[in-house]
């Protein structure tokens, strides 16, 4: 999270370039190697100018795990399968990447140990992306397609995302790939009591 604490205007070049160093860092070796001694050598900055924008190193790993995947992309196909399959696709997409598989289970336990970094994780990134799901859900009861008063929308995320986060971090030996993002789908619909048009 870029800090708003008062002092001199903050340059943004310097914040571009500590993001920048942070999602290289990210990219090779992982979250444990995310040092503020580290980024401020790279950078050729100080502790305190990275303190006036970041209030950690995990709050600088959300910041750049937010401006590389967004918070999903709007979607409207005009086909309950094609909206969840094209977000469920962009999940796997996003779990394969390694600025989040090298970094993603880091960052959890940074979230548990710091309510506002949990509360930053949950409003800006997690819940945006629920919402999206939220979103088709709607829209597919407007086509008439589902009852949307009839499904339990915390339960589809969760059932979407479970499997995905399954394979992307224990190790199962299968795959993230198309098919997975097909499975999920259609099971998802299997339980709202549809049938999956491809």
């Amino acid at each position: 999270m870029v800090s708003n604490r008062s002092g001199r205007p903050l340059s943004g070049g310097i914040t571009e370039a500590i993001i920048h160093a942070g999602e290289r860092i990210m990219a090779d070796e992982g979250f444990s190697a995310l040092k503020v001694d580290g980024l401020v050598t790279e950078v050729g900055t100080t502790r305190p100018t990275f303190y006036r924008r970041f209030t950690s190193v995990a709050h600088l790993a959300l910041e750049i795990i937010k401006k590389k995947f967004g918070i999903g992309t709007p979607v409207d196909t005009g086909s309950l399968y094609q909206d969840l399959l094209t977000l469920q696709r962009e999940e796997i997409a996003m779990f394969s990447d390694p600025i989040l598989g090298k970094n993603f289970p880091g960052l959890l336990e940074a979230i548990r140990n710091d309510p506002c970094l949990g509360s930053l994780y949950e409003t800006q990134f997690i819940r945006p992306r629920r919402e999206n799901i939220a979103r088709i859900m709607n829209a597919a009861d407007e086509r008439n397609e589902i009852d949307a008063d009839a499904v339990d929308i915390d339960f589809i995320c969760d059932l979407l995302l479970g499997p995905v986060l399954a394979r992307a971090f224990i190790p199962v030996g299968a795959p993230l790939n198309d098919k997975l993002a097909q499975q999920t789908v259609e099971t998802v619909l299997t339980l709202i009591g549809i049938k999956a048009h491809p």
